[in-house]
């Protein structure tokens, strides 16, 4: 085993500089390493005694180095899962890691890695593997509370004792938090161990609140005199001077060590309390006496010293002629007394949490929760009220246990008797000296302002993160005083607050607007008040034409202050009451616009990015068009220049609420904002990526320390990080509106269709490169651009009449991403992929790549492949991993087959019989398909009832197959024998009666159409007619066809009642904005228009004698789809089936062919036929009843289809421009 001189040696070696000693002594210790027993050893030399004085830095280094090895290898992993950790070696540990980390000679940085290797341990073994560690952790506890009741006993005895305990009592918490969890501790055992552990732990409490209080009462001394005030030189401060005042602040509220420690271990005390009380209340704080302990012996002891005692002697001790007008908070948050009173306020808030209102109390605590009421609780929230005070004269200060302090008092609010007692009686001056002096411009945000404008604009609506924020506590102990939500508040003194601050406005307003800063910050507060009231006034009277007035002469004026600060504020004020109010005429609100206008281009940053994240509610408001559209182009220029200077979330939503709002402006600029987007988000992108390359170059340092990464300036910051990632995903988004409002917009205007199809194919070449950056990158989703991109993808292509070159670069990359593993994603892909089938479908399946575009280098093997093979490859993939997919995720596999193949179908019925030989290319195709879908349908496990659904869509792909070539499809059928057996299995499938309520109405219409098909080939087919023949008969004898068009008139008369287009432009349009309300009447009048003609429409169609007629059988089937749902709900033994059928996966191609004409018509051809067995089967009256009612439904669906404006598909062939292609 290696001496301490061997040890120190390789922990100095690992901290060389040199790369060669530093690794040799690396080497040197993963040699030794592989003796288990070699972590005890380090325990025991990090914790060696060490002489006071005259220590090298360098073996103080090698001390913690040894402790964070121990650390690493102790918490890599449960060490009972490990073989290297021998029992023998695991009882060691257990027996010295407590009781040395404990020694009083540990340094503190040691203690605290050797405490987090202890929590790895408790949380592995602790309670049942270590039924040592409580014994161990009692023994400590009393000696050192032994010690600290003598009170004869020597200061170096005391402080060595407090010492230990310290470190006993950060174990301690481990263990209350074990028992704080009931998944892993039975609930029995937690009630034991707190039974048997609270009595000890707050006798412990008692003595030390004690002692603290006696360390005191003797270190009170009189305070030092106060320094000068820094000395300036040309109105600077002198650094020599700030050095002392920085100095003086670190020991403004240290009384002596010992007293530091003391606190450190109350404040752990503390802890291990609310971890007991935090899942239940305990038992033995159910009773009369130990509720006196804990409020009286402990809180109240402590409580009662503070403020008699501690504050008064601190208030002389700060500064406050110094010239700073910081909050300090950064000095509270180092100081251990102070980090020990937020954790005493904090235990207050957690027992007003859970006791203030008895009733809501578990049974067995609401006698202890009543005697807190009556005896306590008032007491609480006068020492909370009373430690704000402090907090405030006379200067603001900022602390932890102030914040906890405001949060009893917000709490206090809502009970009866602290309402009455405490906060009523001085809700005025709770207001007006305690919470408005708060909503400020304060030093905090001044620095902000300076150093982070993003951050700054952000916390000005969403402070979420920023807990310790004296503006947002004290405005939520506002809004609750002010918001009388209880019978017993006083509901005046919302006037009284509202009245106070418009004095306050109504005074200070004109100074401000002459520069002076103290009148700025009181109109700052004014401002931030009204705006935290937007929801307030108009229940408290406060009308429109008030607000108007407000708004008006105090508001929009504050846009041309010269302080920075309340031209942000105005426009954010603005911003919300501009739209909720209605203004007495539009030159009023445009007098307003034209003020908050120029702070687009403000010489101050954050003023700025505030305009621009702001400012949408007002250039969308109904009134703001003339004034706008004008200089619509250089409000879209102020945009972009403050996205380039940082990184908002904020200002890219407002461009994309303004693109969607002036589309009509803006489509002459289209191309121009494109580029301009996709520029902007390539250099998000890279900053983003250097970032994460920054962080993960620097992880592993943080990781080893075990240091606060946010304290260590080498690592990037993770909010930041994250703004830009939510900068870049709206960025695409943004990209995303911008096509979908130059497709409408063109779609509305007189502009033919060529123009808006090259608009928007120019728009895909300018998109690509983009695309190609995120779909590229290995593993995809770039950061997690995936989703949006893919939106992007879908709804350009979806809007286009062609597919640009570098569009079809992205196939390779999707196939990329699939072969490296995202065949989980493969879903998500299915409307992209469906497009490019769908818009191009001539390229997509006769086409090699490297005629379409220049294919990357990575895929340079699929040079001389088509689209549809490539695709094919990807549902090949995916097929090899079904055994860990869901099957949902494998449902995009047919759903893509059966695009292709109908796309296929369609283009041979527009071309005719030209292409005769790239058509004969795709029977491979077909074969290839068809073939995959077999092998599923042949399947055992496509027979299981959850399977059903999957079952039914590779079954459509053989009908598709039929569509797109008959002959080759029943050919192949024939040859494995599967033709009849296959129509047999789907009759059987699709009968049964929970599968006739699954099946869509694409479903039904696709079979339809392959029947027809067949029928037809019934005719030209003289080898395969008797098969063909018995299918058919099969068909109509099945009366398939009869419920089938049954269920397709009840979803006609649906469709007919429903007020929607399917063929309506702006259903690409529909988008919710979080927020946002819109008063635009001429939109709504304009909906309300529509939806009266659709209903016009809707109501002569059912009045249509043909309509009137399926009535009765679409009411008798709804009836029966409810009775067969319902016993499906009451069936709880079956296991669940997924609908994998889902009405809306994307527009097919036969959605604009009436099917039913289709069928009636090869009926007819066959019947002129000669005399066969299905001919004669057409006569009989059974099948005559069945045409009748196929009859009725191709009139209905005749109908129905000229009233989407599709054209009448059963004389003409449906043309591409025509159908939709799939639109997320």
């Amino acid at each position: 085993m290696a001496s301490d001189e061997a040890l120190l040696h390789i922990f100095v070696g690992t901290l060389s500089a040199d790369k060669t000693t530093r690794e040799q002594a690396e080497a040197t210790l993963t040699h030794i390493s592989t003796d288990s027993r070699l972590i005890t050893r380090l325990i025991h030399f990090s914790c060696q005694e060490l002489p006071f004085i005259d220590v090298p830095a360098a073996m103080q280094q090698a001390l913690q180095a040894a402790s964070i090895r121990v650390r690493n290898v102790l918490g890599r992993s449960d060490w009972n899962r490990n073989p290297y950790f021998t029992e023998e070696t695991k009882s060691a540990v257990r027996e010295c890691i407590v009781p040395l980390q404990c020694a009083s000679h540990v340094p503190e940085l040691v203690r605290r890695q050797l405490l987090a290797a202890t929590q790895s341990l408790i949380r592995y073994d602790y309670p049942h593997r270590w039924p040592s560690l409580m014994p161990q952790l009692r023994r400590i506890v009393d000696e050192c509370g032994a010690h600290l009741c003598v009170l004869s006993a020597a200061a170096s005895s005391r402080e060595v004792a407090t010492l230990r305990l310290k470190g006993a009592l950060g174990i301690l918490r481990e263990c209350c938090k074990v028992y704080n969890n009931p998944i892993k501790i039975d609930a029995d055992d937690i009630e034991a161990f707190i039974d048997a552990f609270s009595p000890v732990l707050l006798s412990l409490t008692e003595t030390l609140v004690s002692v603290w209080t006696q360390e005191l009462l003797a270190q009170q001394t009189p305070p030092p005199p106060p320094p000068p005030a820094p000395q300036q030189v040309n109105g600077i401060s002198d650094p020599s001077s700030q050095f002392s005042t920085k100095r003086k602040e670190k020991c403004m509220f240290v009384l002596s060590s010992w007293h530091n420690e003391l606190s450190h271990c109350l404040r752990i005390a503390l802890k291990c309390i609310h971890s007991l009380t935090e899942a239940r209340w305990p038992r033995f704080l159910c009773d009369q006496s130990g509720m006196d302990r804990l409020c009286k012996g402990c809180l109240g002891q402590l409580l009662d010293a503070s403020h008699k005692t501690l504050l008064p002697l601190y208030r002389l001790r700060i500064l406050s002629n110094d010239g700073d007008d910081s909050d300090l908070f950064s000095v509270f948050h180092e100081s251990a007394v102070w980090k020990l009173l937020k954790w005493t306020q904090g235990m207050c808030l957690k027992m007003m949490q859970d006791l203030m209102f008895p009733k809501r109390c578990e049974r067995r605590a609401r006698a202890a929760a009543k005697y807190f009421c009556d005896h306590y609780l008032l007491g609480f929230v006068q020492h909370a009220l009373d430690l704000v005070r402090w907090h405030a004269t006379p200067r603001h200060l900022t602390s932890k246990a102030y914040i906890m302090s405001l949060e009893i008092l917000t709490m206090a609010v809502d009970g009866r008797e602290t309402y009455r007692n405490a906060i009523a009686p001085n809700a005025e001056e709770i207001f007006t000296s305690l919470i408005f002096p708060r909503l400020t411009f304060s030093a905090e945000d001044a620095e902000l302002w300076t150093s982070n404008p993003a951050e700054y604009v952000r916390l000005q609506t969403s402070p979420t993160g920023d807990l310790y924020s004296a503006k947002v506590v004290s405005s939520t102990l506002m809004l609750t005083l002010a918001a009388s939500s209880k019978p017993f508040h006083d509901a005046e003194f919302v006037h009284h607050v509202v009245q106070y601050v418009l004095e306050r406005l109504t005074t200070h307003a004109k100074a401000a607007a002459q520069g002076d800063m103290e009148a700025a910050r009181v109109v700052d507060a004014c401002l931030f008040a009204i705006y935290q009231f937007n929801k307030v006034l108009r229940h408290i009277g406060f009308g429109d034409d008030r607000v108007e007035w407000l708004l008006t002469n105090y508001v929009a004026p504050a846009a041309k202050y010269p302080v920075g600060f309340l031209r942000a504020r105005s426009v954010l004020v603005l911003s919300v009451f501009a739209s909720k109010i209605h203004w007495s005429s539009p030159q009023a609100f445009q007098f307003v616009l034209s003020e908050i206008l120029p702070l687009l281009q403000d010489p101050e940053m954050p003023v700025r990015m505030q305009a621009c994240a702001s400012i949408a509610s007002l250039i969308c408001h109904p009134h703001a068009r003339d004034v706008i559209a004008p200089c619509i182009s250089d409000v879209i220029q102020h945009y972009f220049y403050a996205m380039r200077l940082m990184d908002s979330e904020g200002v890219v939503r407002t461009l994309r609420r303004t693109i969607k709002h002036y589309r009509d402006v803006l489509s002459q600029w289209a191309l121009h904002l494109t580029e301009m987007l996709v520029q902007h988000f390539l250099h998000v992108l890279e900053r983003v990526l250097a970032e994460e390359f920054k962080d993960s170059e620097f992880t592993p340092f943080t990781e080893n320390t075990g240091s606060d990464a946010r304290l260590d300036p080498l690592v990037s910051d993770e909010d930041a990080v994250a703004d830009t990632i939510m900068t870049a995903d709206e960025v695409l988004e943004t990209l995303t509106t911008l096509v979908r409002a130059v497709s409408q917009q063109e779609a509305n205007s007189s502009s033919n269709a060529s123009g808006e199809g090259g608009l928007i194919l120019q728009m895909q070449e300018r998109i690509a490169p983009l695309l190609y950056v995120v779909l590229s990158r290995e593993k995809g989703s770039c950061l997690g651009f995936m989703d949006a991109s893919l939106m992007l993808l879908t709804t350009i292509l979806s809007l286009s009449s062609a597919v640009a070159s570098p569009m079809w670069r992205l196939l390779p990359c999707i196939h990329q991403l699939i072969v490296q593993g995202a065949v989980d994603y493969f879903y998500q892909m299915l409307p992209p992929l469906d497009n490019f089938v769908s818009v191009a479908p001539e390229q997509f399946l006769f086409f090699q790549m490297s005629e379409l575009c220049a294919v990357p280098e990575f895929a340079a093997n699929m040079d001389s492949m088509t689209p549809a093979q490539i695709v094919c490859m990807m549902c090949d993939t995916v097929m090899q991993s079904s055994h860990i997919l869901r099957l949902r995720d494998l449902s995009a596999v047919p759903k893509v087959y059966d695009s292709i193949l109908q796309n296929l179908w369609l283009f041979k019925q527009r071309e005719g019989g030209d292409h005769t030989t790239a058509i004969a290319m795709t029977d491979s195709l077909v074969e290839y398909i068809l073939q995959a879908a077999l092998r599923v349908l042949n399947d055992s496990s496509s027979q299981e009832k959850r399977r059903r659904t999957l079952t039914l869509l590779f079954a459509n792909n053989v009908l598709s197959a039929i569509l797109a070539n008959a002959a080759l499809t029943v050919k192949i059928l024939s040859s494995a024998g599967a033709l009849l057996p296959f129509f047999v299995h789907y009759t059987r499938l699709v009968q049964e009666e929970t599968m006739q309520v699954m099946l869509r109405s694409y479903d039904r219409r696709l079979f339809v159409m392959a029947v027809a098909a067949l029928a037809r080939l019934q005719m030209e087919q003289g080898a395969l007619a008797v098969s063909l023949e018995e299918v058919l008969c099969g068909v109509l004898e099945g009366e398939v066809l009869e419920k089938y068009s049954h269920r397709e008139g009840a979803i006609i008369i649906t469709e007919v009642g429903m007020r929607e287009s399917l063929s309506d432009g702006d259903d690409y349009d529909e988008e919710e904005w979080s927020g946002e309300t819109e008063s635009d009447s001429g939109d709504d009048d304009e909906m309300e228009d529509e939806e009266d003609e659709e209903e016009e429409e809707a109501l002569g169609m059912a009045n249509d004698k043909c309509l009137q007629s399926l009535l009765h059988s679409a009411a008798v089937v709804l009836k029966r789809d409810a009775a067969t749902a319902a016993a499906d709900d009451g069936d709880d033994d079956e296991e669940e089936e997924d609908n994998l059928l889902d009405e809306t996966d994307f527009v097919a191609p036969i959605d604009a062919r009436n099917a039913w004409a289709f069928l009636l018509e090869s009926f007819r051809h066959a019947s002129t036929a000669a005399p066969t067995r299905f001919c004669q089967l057409l006569g009989d009256a059974n099948s005559q009843r069945q045409l009748q009612s196929i009859m009725q439904l191709s009139d209905a669906v005749e109908q129905l289809l000229a009233s989407r404006g599709r054209p009448n598909a059963a004389d003409s062939l449906p043309l591409r421009e025509n159908l939709k292609p799939h639109v997320l």
